[in-house]
């Protein structure tokens, strides 16, 4: 039997099969033979690249080739860093607030009402919340010490009137109905018959205070306390390294690109610029010769 009609290409034959297979080994992008990855947009890929044609102002074909070059490396040093950041952002996800609350030795009800803002060192609160959050809670404080077993809030919260304001306000987005009325004259009813169900949300509400008036002293530990976490994630913390490498590789590759068709436009208009230096100062031809043995013709006068 002859074995060479059973031999030859054996993978996909139409345009579609070709661009799937193409990208079998892809994994994170650096080899990948297209610079226009399948999630990626090719529309905006042209745009960076008209932009970059539009900014380097390429002279010749040579030129032009860098540009492109210079083009596709931006692109994928770009592509790089969002990778980057997403792996980074894996490693965090692991982190929970109660998680960050037991790092700081918290109590137990601060450690289980913990915020999402305790996992986000950069969190910030503006004045005004500040001030607002540190009035109620005084107001909540004064409110658990002598208000006890309260059978109906109803009968307490005018003299709590903006903590149960600014409670309602926030318990909109954890439990239905609202708390308020919805002229903020009193407490809904179905409210009235559930104490304890108040009671729960509202020391979570207080824990909630405390952290945004706390949360500046707790920042510089919340900050050393992530750094730990990520660093002891182990194999996480390499993945990331390895991707910033890819970048720094990539963004090095493309400065050295640059610094090429720099000194190669430099050189060209060095060059004009002595040509042109050459043609100023070069004396013009004589445009009458004269022998020294040749006498002048007189001129005959009639």
């Amino acid at each position: 039997m002859n074995s060479s009609k059973k031999q030859g290409p054996t993978g996909p034959r139409s345009i579609e099969g070709k661009r799937i297979s193409s990208m079998n080994a892809l994994k994170n992008g650096v080899f990948a033979k297209t610079p226009v990855l399948p999630f990626e947009d090719d529309r905006l890929y042209g745009r960076h690249v008209k932009a970059m044609f539009n900014s380097l102002d390429p002279q010749d074909a040579l030129q032009a080739q860098l540009v492109q070059q210079i083009a596709d490396s931006l692109w994928r040093g770009n592509r790089q860093e969002v990778r980057a950041v997403i792996r980074r952002e894996e490693v965090f996800k692991a982190l929970t607030p109660q998680a960050m609350a037991e790092m700081l030795n918290l109590s137990h009800e601060r450690t289980k009402y913990a915020p999402a803002f305790l996992v986000i060192p950069n969190h910030r609160f503006g004045k005004a919340v500040l001030q607002d959050s540190k009035k109620f809670l005084a107001n909540y404080a004064h409110l658990i010490a002598n208000c006890k077993d309260i059978a109906n809030y109803e009968t307490v919260w005018r003299n709590y009137a903006e903590l149960f304001i600014a409670f309602s306000y926030w318990l909109e987005g954890l439990a239905s109905p609202p708390l308020m009325l919805g002229n903020n004259q009193g407490i809904d009813p179905a409210w009235q018959q559930v104490p304890k169900k108040v009671t729960h949300y509202l020391r979570h509400f207080g824990v909630y205070l405390w952290y945004v008036v706390h949360f500046e002293e707790l920042r510089p530990r919340i900050r050393s306390w992530s750094a730990i976490w990520y660093f002891l994630r182990g194999q996480h913390a390499k993945d990331v390294e390895q991707c910033d490498e890819v970048v720094m590789k990539e963004r090095r590759i493309c400065q050295s690109l640059i610094d090429t068709y720099c000194k190669m436009r430099k050189s060209q208009m060095e060059f004009a610029l002595m040509r042109h230096t050459e043609l100023v100062v070069q004396k013009p031809p004589s445009f009458v010769s004269v022998k020294k043995d040749e006498t002048p013709i007189p001129l005959a006068i009639t």
